[in-house]
């Protein structure tokens, strides 16, 4: 059988079983279980199909690596907690308020059937298909596609960086220690990376997959491909105007990190919002 073809019967099953698991147990975070397990299982489902790729087998495996670092630090933070009584019951605390605004539980199913499973898997689908199409280009490995490897590992690496420091800050929160910090307690990270954006972490993450789309660019032009990665940025848009609004009504002093700070792109503010920094870090005696 044909592997994209396969691969498409994992994508329908996975939809299938993220909705219905959703619709019975009311937890709605089967995707994000998942969101770091199909890329992995999609390449190594068209390996068969390019074994003898070199440039393939380096892409699949730099997401490989990316899947399972990303899965364990979704495990590290909860995500797969489990009982045989409940079941999965870890849940992203964005679908909670989600539901307190979609409070009629039809029309929340629909958006669950939707957006939840529907969208958001064929979008992982979609981001993760130009490393399908890049294994049809067997030529010798071109400088550009070593210096695409180079940027995607170092992405690679921030993220994994920016995800540790994290956890350390959520530690250190909870900590005796922490608590008679004036910074730990303002309720945000403003340590490591995230001292120089708001969220270091989707700034790796998208960055990965814009470089998976560019292996693909760079070989053919542009590509419909481009699409998945696209819409990707527009999601994460999203997702940060969401969560920054959350984090904005527990913590008041996040409004004046804002404007200091870039939302992506480390150390986008830091020319024109130099002293407006000192004085923040200043207060909190950094």
């Amino acid at each position: 059988m044909n592997p994209l073809l396969i691969s498409v019967y994992v994508l329908i099953f996975s939809i299938l079983f993220c909705f219905f698991a959703g619709l019975i147990t009311q937890n709605y975070s089967h995707v994000d279980r998942i969101w770091s397990v199909l890329p992995p299982v999609y390449v190594l489902i068209w390996m068969h199909e390019y074994l003898g790729n070199p440039r393939y087998i380096i892409v699949a495996a730099l997401i490989i690596i990316w899947g399972i670092r990303l899965t364990t630090n979704f495990a590290i933070k909860g995500g797969y907690l489990f009982s045989f009584k409940k079941g999965f019951y870890g849940e992203d605390y964005r679908w909670e308020v989600l539901r307190g605004k979609i409070s009629n539980r039809f029309l929340f199913e629909i958006f669950n059937l939707f957006f939840i499973s529907t969208f958001q898997l064929v979008l992982i689908f979609l981001f993760t298909l130009p490393v399908y199409y890049l294994g049809k280009y067997t030529g010798p490995i071109q400088s550009f596609e070593i210096i695409l490897f180079v940027i995607h590992g170092s992405l690679l690496l921030f993220e994994s960086i920016s995800d540790i420091q994290q956890l350390r800050y959520y530690k250190l929160r909870s900590d005796d220690t922490g608590k008679t910090d004036k910074r730990v307690q303002l309720g945000f990270n403003t340590f490591g990376l995230w001292k120089y954006c708001r969220h270091p972490n989707y700034f790796s993450e998208i960055g990965q997959w814009i470089v998976v789309y560019l292996y693909l660019h760079m070989n053919s032009g542009l590509n419909p491909a481009i699409a998945g990665c696209s819409v990707l940025i527009l999601l994460f848009a999203g997702s940060t105007i969401m969560t920054e609004n959350i984090t904005l009504s527990k913590y008041p002093e996040y409004s004046e990190w804002r404007k200091i700070t870039s939302s992506w792109i480390p150390f986008a503010y830091l020319p024109v919002r130099k002293s407006q920094r000192k004085i923040f870090f200043d207060k909190y005696h950094v």
